[in-house]
């Protein structure tokens, strides 16, 4: 899609069924967790206000009516989804190992049900289906089973014999779905992908064009492996430590590409001004984009780019003007910087089949307060709490779902700075529903908040960092829409190769340790197993 129109592919590519395929786990089946209200409408779609409060509480005299009231068979009952943690890397369960498994966290509403899917496992009963939620989003390990509309972010729903009810269109033939029961609508399932940050300069500028492999080459990225790592000491690193390290490829050439480009809706954080009389930087912190690079974007399916960052005044204000001259030409919407404070602080706003997306880009590296636009004066949008809120507050009756965009904090640090805390909690109590970051050159930790997900930062996507493996690795923040509700969010770990290409990390080859870092650095009661292991 472009501006407000949706073209772009559909949810699930073949690739994307690949990933799905290759990151199929073993991993021991335990209990179960929580969600984000109650959704039992006949008609798939997923309560909104006042019975949406009251199925968010956990247990208690409301679970157990809404417990009731589920056992009377009086709406139609939902198609059952497992969950896990959202640290964990499994993906799919057969049905053979959900009537095997030990403690399966079910609410007592849907227990029936389930004990005529599955057989009769061990369940470990709860009050409510919003109590299981809650169990399986602070128990790495857990495993539940609950009705298709109560999952939300705080826990990841897993495929059932290959079969992901949440990102597909198999309803039918989805194994733990009753006569008659419902499915989601694959036409309200959507799926939106961010990446970190994109420089076309340096390291894309020497292997595409200096070293002659071609503008297809950056996306052609598939699967790689980490094949040793070596410790070394480093000012660059919040724990004094980085790693060298060593990758190779490991097959299906182009996932990359199919994958961004096969998304509803790509966005990234566009690092540099892109001008014709462009000079290359071998190694400096000052970027000019070269023009020869700009087909990048669109290989990698982009609908939009930030602006709001701390490198694209690089060329000065008449590069700033040029770069958004060239990206209107290109079709590719923007935000977060401008000829003046009113345009750096204007929206992007998608339309995706009928769900209005706003995005909110806004920079807030310390130090570059004087990058930031005026009323009479180009630059950046100011990351300042009242203009955030302002914002925010303005944008939210022209559109379903607010996305905000910060660029923010120190760089090398995984652990979310307290300024950064603060201000995101300040974005989604104004009304966004999930703020994505940047800057720290690689991944930071991620927060649940008030069932909101914030993700601190996603790291580098298309910049050259390789001098270790932390900034060498990034993430895609994967979100999945169901309408207007954020029903789903995922770290897809990836490494930079020949300081131009992308590749997945699957589990066991550098994509577990990846992941394992991110949650060690994440914030609140879903992630407080993960904070005292190993970095």
């Amino acid at each position: 899609m472009r501006g407000e129109k949706h073209t772009k592919g559909p949810l699930r590519t073949p690739v994307m069924m690949a990933v799905i395929a290759v990151m199929i786990s073993t991993f021991a089946l335990l209990v179960g967790c929580s969600s984000e209200g109650s959704k039992d409408q006949p008609d798939g779609s997923r309560r909104t206000g006042e019975n949406q409060q009251a199925g968010a509480t956990r247990g208690g005299e409301n679970g157990d009516a809404r417990t009731e009231a589920a056992s009377d068979h009086s709406e139609p009952q939902a198609a059952l989804v497992p969950i896990a943690h959202l640290s964990s890397t499994l993906e799919n369960v057969s049905m053979e190992e959900l009537s095997g498994a030990r403690g399966l966290a079910v609410g007592r509403g849907y227990r029936e049900e389930a004990a005529g899917l599955v057989g009769s496992p061990r369940f470990e009963s709860f009050a409510s289906d919003d109590a299981v939620v809650d169990h399986v989003s602070k128990t790495p390990g857990a495993l539940g089973l609950v009705p298709w509309d109560e999952v939300g972010p705080s826990v990841r729903a897993v495929s059932v014999d290959g079969v992901p009810l949440l990102d597909s269109d198999r309803g039918a033939d989805y194994p733990l779905r009753l006569e008659g029961a419902t499915v989601p609508d694959p036409e309200k399932l959507q799926r939106v992908v961010v990446g970190g940050d994109i420089v076309l300069d340096r390291g894309q500028y020497y292997t595409v064009i200096q070293k002659g492999m071609g503008i297809d080459f950056p996306l052609d990225g598939g699967y790689a492996a980490v094949t040793s790592r070596v410790p070394e000491q480093s000012a660059y690193s919040e724990t004094g430590v980085i790693h060298q390290f060593t990758a190779e490829r490991t097959g299906r050439a182009g996932a990359v590409r199919k994958y961004l480009s096969g998304a509803d809706l790509t966005l990234a954080n566009f690092e540099n001004p892109v001008i014709r009389d462009a000079v290359w930087h071998p190694d400096a912190t000052t970027f000019t984009g070269d023009l020869r690079l700009m087909p990048v974007l669109d290989q990698a399916g982009l609908d939009g780019v930030t602006l709001g960052n701390n490198h694209i005044l690089d060329a000065g204000t008449a590069g700033l003007d040029e770069t958004i001259r060239h990206l209107n030409d290109a079709g590719t919407a923007h935000a977060g910087a401008g000829m003046d404070l009113a345009e750096a602080r204007k929206p992007m706003v998608f339309d995706l089949g009928g769900t209005k997306v706003g995005v909110l880009s806004y920079m807030g590296v310390p130090s570059y307060d004087w990058a930031w636009a005026t009323q009479t004066a180009p630059g950046t949008a100011p990351l300042l709490q009242n203009v955030m809120e302002e914002d925010i507050k303005r944008l939210r009756p022209k559109v379903d779902l607010i996305l905000v965009m910060p660029h923010w904090g120190k760089e090398y640090i995984a652990t979310p700075e307290q300024g950064q805390v603060d201000l995101a909690h300040a974005a989604l109590d104004a009304g966004a529903d999930l703020v994505i970051g940047g800057h720290a050159h690689w991944p930071k930790g991620i927060e649940m908040y008030e069932g909101k997900p914030i993700f601190y930062g996603v790291g580098n996507f298309l910049l050259d960092q390789s001098w270790s493996e932390e900034t060498s690795t990034g993430i895609f923040a994967e979100v999945t829409l169901y309408d207007d509700d954020v029903v789903q969010v995922r770290p897809i770990p990836f490494i930079m190769l020949d300081y131009a290409q992308p590749n997945f990390l699957m589990p066991g080859a550098g994509g577990d340790r990846a992941l394992r870092k991110i949650f060690a650095a994440s914030l609140g009661p879903e992630f407080e197993a993960h904070g005292s292991r190993a970095r």
